[in-house]
């Protein structure tokens, strides 16, 4: 997620241990056929106390190497990520992922085509980072996030892209900056705490915001508009609508079904919006306890 590493869910790397505990179980199909192993990591003297692989995700070993951010296929999020992902291939997406020697993730970045984007971007012509996520384990060996985001790259160029661009917030559920910019990336825009960077290779476009303005409108009543994109917000999305329940409300839910529709979400985040009346309450995950906060807050007027 980078939120989280989302840049769906998450934030900045430090901000992604607290989701470590989410790796319990496994589901991983243990078969020793061949993947696409694009390049060990780099020699450091950190790096040499692990046995570390990257490896490039898509159709052909999703199966064998997992979604990345959860190991546990029984959380509810993994197999809608699966799905989401195995339609998603088609249009070109697919996620670097670092391993170790026991094939636990360690880190990775999920890209997309531009104009199959899900955020409200235009951005066609570049590869597009959805997602920017490294486990506590990851940031031990050190480096590894940097590394992805120069993999990404080098496949832009492979691509023959106009480059790589990503969307980031110092907020949650979103990469900061920083990291990108140390590996030359340059911001380009600025919306509410969302800002779009770049790392351009050839002549192009710039990718840019697209206009939100008016797409809460038609959002009327208690209403959260998501997407499998991120799997762990499902479990945000059964929370709460338990939970407006209990309170005697009607919690209606749009899923996004594509990037068209996701390019024309309610927020920049574009993976989540809660929302009463049209108006966004929130563009990122909500726990219980957030939203209890919010009922009371901006619905309920403290009446309970």
């Amino acid at each position: 997620m980078v939120g989280f590493g989302f840049m769906g869910a998450a934030g900045t790397l430090s901000k992604l241990t607290m989701f470590s505990n989410l790796l319990t179980g496994a589901c991983l199909r243990r078969r020793r056929s061949t993947f696409y192993v694009i390049s060990a990591l780099p020699d450091t003297e950190t790096a040499a106390m692990y046995n570390v692989t990257l490896v490039k995700v898509g159709p052909e070993n999703l199966s064998e190497c997992g979604i990345g951010c959860i190991r546990n296929c029984d959380n509810p999020g993994y197999g809608r990520k699966v799905k989401w992902l195995r339609k998603r291939f088609a249009e070109g997406l697919r996620f670097l992922l670092f391993r170790d020697e026991r094939e636990k993730p360690l880190a990775f970045l999920e890209y997309v085509p531009g104009e199959f984007a899900w955020r409200p971007v235009n951005a066609q012509g570049w590869l597009f980072v959805h997602c920017l996520w490294v486990f506590a384990a990851g940031q031990q060996v050190g480096g590894l996030g940097s590394r992805l985001i120069r993999a990404c790259v080098e496949e832009a160029e492979r691509a023959g892209s106009i480059g790589v661009a990503a969307m980031v917030s110092n907020g949650a559920w979103m990469a900061g900056k920083e990291i990108f910019l140390n590996n030359g990336f340059t911001k380009t825009a600025e919306r509410d705490r969302f800002e779009l960077v770049i790392h351009r290779l050839r002549e192009g476009a710039e990718p840019r915001f697209r206009n939100i303005d008016g797409n809460s409108a038609r959002y009327r009543g208690l209403h959260i508009v998501y997407s499998d994109q991120c799997p762990m917000l499902l479990k945000s999305v059964n929370d709460l609508t338990q939970m407006a329940a209990e309170y005697g409300l009607k919690l209606r839910v749009t899923v996004l079904k594509s990037a068209h529709e996701a390019q024309k979400a309610p927020s920049y985040y574009g993976a989540f919006s809660l929302l009463w009346n049209g108006r966004l309450l929130s563009d990122h995950y909500v726990s219980r306890g957030r939203f209890r906060n919010i009922l009371r807050k901006e619905i309920l007027n403290g009446k309970e």
